[in-house]
């Protein structure tokens, strides 16, 4: 044992336990490949054709946090009546939390267990949040940064990788021709070329763009369609 540390949320306590042992280190392995294309609506789509609906449940909660926050408004500050309501909203984050951890911790064991390589854009999460307020609540109830955070150490220890790309105009990207173009991307879910008329979901088609560039500067893997 190395370290204990004690954690309260809301009123319940925990202890992290962090102990060394010797570990075989993992075979390394790269293949196979799948690419991921994160987003509000979709928590991730990726390169096989799998789509994974946000459950978004910060939005779903939002109704009951907010009459949480108006009883907590209306106690007696210093009360024992204010105190619970406190506890209230505190239960409800909680809540939130843990339903999101769980949805990102089941997704990033099942890329790790069946992928060797996870392709992801490399993304500056915390200064997109800061400067598209439109967009930032879902961004964090998506949970894009953890995600990423999960996939790298789970990939390590099945000696996987993590690989990051740029993510410049992949949604505006052909996945088959390479053409570049904002009005190929006709709708949220729409993908169709202006140049080939290749007709996919914009979110895959994505990832398919995210997959083909990790091929070309990094991967001794076959080239995308």
């Amino acid at each position: 044992p190395k370290t204990c540390t004690l954690r309260r949320e809301g009123d319940q306590w925990f202890a992290s336990l962090l102990c060394e042992s010797e570990v075989a280190a993992p075979q390394p392995r790269t293949s196979p490949v799948v690419a991921l294309d994160r987003g509000v609506i979709n928590v991730v789509a990726d390169s096989d054709g799998k789509i994974v609906q946000s459950p978004r449940f910060y939005e779903r909660a939002l109704k009951r946090l907010a009459r949480a926050q108006r009883t907590v408004s209306r106690r007696k500050k210093g009360s024992n009546n204010r105190d619970k309501a406190k506890l209230r909203v505190a239960r409800l984050h909680r809540k939130v939390g843990r339903q999101r951890e769980h949805v990102i911790q089941t997704l990033s064991h099942a890329y790790a267990k069946s992928h060797g390589t996870v392709v992801v854009e490399k993304l500056n999460t915390l200064g997109m949040v800061r400067a598209n307020r439109g967009l930032s609540r879902g961004i964090l109830d998506a949970g894009w940064g953890r995600l990423v955070e999960c996939l790298r150490y789970k990939l390590a220890w099945s000696g996987g990788q993590l690989v990051e790309v740029p993510a410049h105009y992949s949604s505006q990207t052909c996945s088959r021709c390479g053409a570049v173009d904002a009005a190929s991307r006709r709708t949220q879910a729409e993908f169709c070329c202006t140049a080939c008329g290749y007709l996919d979901h914009a979110d895959l088609n994505a990832a398919k763009v995210l997959k083909a560039r990790a091929n070309r500067s990094c991967l001794p893997t076959e080239a995308s369609g």
